[in-house]
């Protein structure tokens, strides 16, 4: 089927036709070499034995394909490049099979009579292009069928073949002169009886003149003159100027929507351009998609009896251009509002779309307001019942997002209810779209702000210091991901290419990594804190050799201060792959230390201190009791040894420090009370024998001992369960 209007039939019956051989006496007219972009498209390669390259050869071609029936062959010799090109193998056949009939009928100019050059005719020196092959006298109207020279783009080749407006004339020619088989009954002054005689201005010679004139009426406002353009014998004669009237501005308007732009394919022949599917009457002058609603505008010839012949919208088009319009018009606007208004075009939208459209943003702002701030008081007055605080934080924020989808939501519904052409509507959906994917960005951000708003209270209530600096360091790197992944995500699903994008992005992100590897890497080191959270702020830690409190965690570094009360600052990619030690984090401080006993100490004395020193330790209500060593240890170099082992009940250094002098004072006067000494770091030279330290009170203990020993009191290895205390 043809897609555009490319056919017309002949203008008028041929009265009295007079066929005749022979190209008739006129005057000479010269034509310009014509190029034409590729003459074998959609019939395939020429015969390589078809000698096209003179006139009298293409002609004899010509006759000789008739003769024998190849109408094939035959198609090759007509320029059939107003066809629409899938129709061109099946109409070419048909078309030369016409004119075979046609010249069976005539005498057509004979082979010898016409020029062997290839320049063709020479006159005065000139070529003229063109050689008549067959001459038609209608009335006082000489018809000819031409021969000419075409230069062919694509192959380079200059055949002589019959022109397009010869091809054009071909079916009405065959219909009249054959099938009629005489003069065509009496025309009628009018086709519209109720317009009266067409004026004689009008002008619809062919199918292109006939829209282009209705265009020119209807943008004009005369709906009168418009309605001449349209075949209305199906309404009564005193119906027919209103009827035409709306039916021209409905045209119009479906015109103006579907084909805003001229008709410059269809045809300028008054014949017009065969088409396979129509009556060579007709030429379709629009076939279009729209909407899924198929469009198929026609136009027909008709005779007038003053001799004109006139191209005007009827039939069918006609018939179901109401239905059309209910489905595809511009509804009551298109009935009520000038014309100009419609036929007023900048960027493919109409002066009236434009207006619309500016009203209905204005319209869309004020809905998104209002929509915004009553879907966060519904959602807010349910978020009332909940028992999360979390939540009444966090709705008022998606004010802005959802006005901003409710925006979007409404320019999309625009592009349908203003009826915009493909192109614009296209535009209006995918700026939707990517204010809607903004609107879902956005909100996923304030979800962002809510969260850290209310983590920041929870750290805020547990003075957390670490959770504190955390959050808005988490805050500045999920933002900008999620800004640029729905930005990424946005543009594609606007139609543009991401990829070269995500590829910059990726060559970008490795130069920004080699370029900031330290930087990168302290980023990442304070994520690892953040979720690791070996320390808070306010923790005395000890990285490496380094000690102190800390003060401050950053995106970059942790600052610590010493006890001299100098500020260290550690990068966080370093600290994160060091040992970190927590003193801060410790539940009990242990308290260990050995006492030095001198040699002159007797065993029984080292056994009553042992005793006395657990009982101490054990009553003492700061030395936790779920472990505590006390032993004599072994004979050093010097003195015997007795290891202390101990743990106290506190995280706090400065208490832990008043605990450890209170014990170790305790024991020194354990020591006294024992008369133990403790040993020096030193050696004795005894030059003399003398008297071991008080010997009386070494027997006195010996005595105690043994008889402690003996009732079982003593508390070694281990004190008895029922006597330690609980």
């Amino acid at each position: 089927m043809l897609r555009g209007p490319r056919r017309s039939w002949l203008t008028g019956a041929l009265l009295g036709g007079l066929l005749c051989g022979g190209a008739a006496a006129e005057e000479v007219q010269y034509l310009e070499d014509k190029l034409e972009p590729d003459l074998s498209a959609g019939l395939g390669p020429a015969p390589a034995d078809l000698d096209r390259s003179t006139p009298r050869r293409a002609w004899s071609a010509v006759l000789a394909a008739c003769g024998t029936g190849s109408t094939g062959r035959g198609a090759h010799l007509l320029n059939l490049l107003q066809l629409p090109e899938p129709d061109r193998a099946t109409m070419g056949p048909v078309l030369f099979g016409q004119l075979c009939e046609l010249l069976a009928r005539a005498e057509p100019a004979a082979p010898a009579g016409l020029s062997d050059s290839e320049l063709g005719p020479l006159v005065e020196g000139r070529p003229t292009n063109h050689e008549t092959v067959l001459s038609l006298r209608d009335g006082d109207r000489l018809r000819s069928l031409w021969l000419r020279r075409y230069t062919d783009q694509r192959s380079g080749a200059r055949p002589w073949l019959l022109t397009r407006q010869s091809v054009s004339m071909l079916p009405a020619l065959h219909r009249d002169l054959l099938q009629a088989g005489g003069p065509r009954g009496e025309a009628p002054a009018a086709v519209n009886l109720g317009l009266g005689v067409p004026a004689a201005e009008l002008r619809a010679a062919n199918p292109r003149e006939a829209v282009h004139s209705f265009r020119q009426a209807w943008e004009d406002n005369d709906l009168r003159r418009a309605a001449e353009l349209l075949d209305l014998r199906a309404w009564p004669a005193e119906e027919q100027e209103g009827m035409g009237a709306e039916l021209s501005r409905r045209l119009g308007l479906l015109l103006m929507r579907a084909h805003p732009g001229p008709f410059l394919g269809l045809s300028n022949d008054p014949d017009g351009t065969p088409e396979l599917d129509l009556p060579i009457d007709e030429e379709r002058a629009l076939h279009a998609t729209l909407s899924g609603v198929t469009i198929d505008l026609r136009l027909t010839r008709h005779r007038l009896a003053d001799g004109r012949a006139l191209w005007l919208f009827g039939g069918k088009s006609l018939a179901d251009l109401d239905a059309l319009y209910e489905q595809i018009g511009f509804g009551w606007l298109g009935d009520v509002l000038p014309t100009w208004l419609f036929s007023a075009v900048l960027l493919e939208m109409m002066a009236w779309q434009w207006v619309g459209l500016l009203l209905g943003m204005i319209l869309a702002l004020a809905l998104s307001w209002l929509l915004g701030r009553l879907a966060c008081g519904a959602l807010g007055a349910v978020a009332r019942w909940t028992r999360w605080a979390w939540d009444d934080e966090l709705l008022p924020r998606f004010r802005g997002p959802i006005g901003l989808a409710v925006f979007a939501l409404c320019l999309r519904l625009m592009g349908e209810v203003l009826r915009l052409a493909e192109a614009p509507e296209a535009v209006l959906a995918r700026t939707a779209r990517f204010l809607a994917l903004l609107a879902l960005g956005w909100l996923g951000m304030r979800i962002l702000d809510g969260m850290a708003a209310s983590l920041l209270k929870v750290f805020r209530a547990r003075q957390d210091e670490l959770g504190l600096a955390m959050i808005p360091v988490g805050r500045r790197v999920l933002k900008p991901v999620l800004g640029g992944v729905v930005l990424i995500v946005a543009l594609q699903n606007v139609g543009l290419d991401v990829s070269g994008l995500l590829a910059g992005l990726g060559i970008g992100g490795l130069a920004l990594a080699l370029a900031g590897k330290t930087t990168v890497e302290n980023l990442f080191g304070s994520l690892t804190i953040a979720f690791d959270r070996p320390f808070k702020v306010g923790d005395y830690v000890q990285v490496g050799d380094l000690a102190g409190t800390v003060e401050d965690v950053g995106l970059r570094s942790t600052r610590l201060r010493t006890v001299e009360r100098t500020l260290i600052t550690i990068p966080n990619g370093q600290l994160a792959d060091s040992r970190v030690q927590n003193f801060s984090a410790r539940d009990r401080i242990r308290l260990a230390f050995t006492l030095g006993l001198r040699y002159e100490t007797s065993l029984d004395q080292v056994r009553h201190l042992v005793d006395a020193c657990k009982r101490y330790l054990l009553s003492h209500p700061r030395v936790w009791p779920g472990f505590h060593r006390v032993r004599f240890v072994g004979y050093g170099s010097s003195s015997l040894d007795m290891e202390v082992f101990v743990y106290l009940a506190t995280a706090d250094f400065q208490e832990f420090t008043g605990l450890r002098e209170e014990i170790l004072l305790e024991l020194g006067r354990l020591l006294e009370e024992a008369g133990v000494q403790l040993a020096f770091g030193s050696t004795t030279v005894y030059m003399a024998k003398d008297d071991p330290p008080a010997p009386e009170r070494a027997a006195e203990i010996g005595r105690a001992v043994q008889a402690r020993t003996e009732a079982g009191e003593l508390w070694l290895p281990e004190p008895p369960r029922a006597g330690r205390p609980p």
